[in-house]
């Protein structure tokens, strides 16, 4: 795969983690009460669901960039979660996203 082509996928990916993520970066974290924010190991249940992660809704049309692609994030951990239509899983905790598994054959 072409380094461009492999750019004008993972472009519209860091746009939609960066959006769906300002909000929580916004937020006053200075008056939140000690402890409020949990690790993500304390989210993940004994079946190793991790109850932090939410689905981010999105309209990717099909031949639009972003179609078949899914996107989980978890604002209290900020971090995210990024799964390619080919099943490759991309991970982000606010420092753009990093190709961390594929899917296995």
């Amino acid at each position: 795969m072409q380094r461009t082509s492999l750019l004008a996928k993972i472009a519209p990916i860091a746009l939609l983690a960066a959006v769906a993520s300002a909000p929580s970066l916004a937020g006053d974290r200075e008056h939140e009460p000690q402890g409020a924010r949990k690790s993500a190991s304390e989210k993940r249940t004994a079946d190793g669901f991790d109850h932090g992660m939410k689905v981010v809704p999105h309209s990717a049309a099909p031949e639009a960039p972003g179609y078949g692609w899914r996107y989980f994030s978890d604002p209290a951990t900020r971090r995210a979660v990024v799964i390619s239509p080919q099943g490759d899983y991309y991970y982000s905790r606010g420092k753009g996203l990093r190709w961390v598994a594929a899917e296995q054959t």
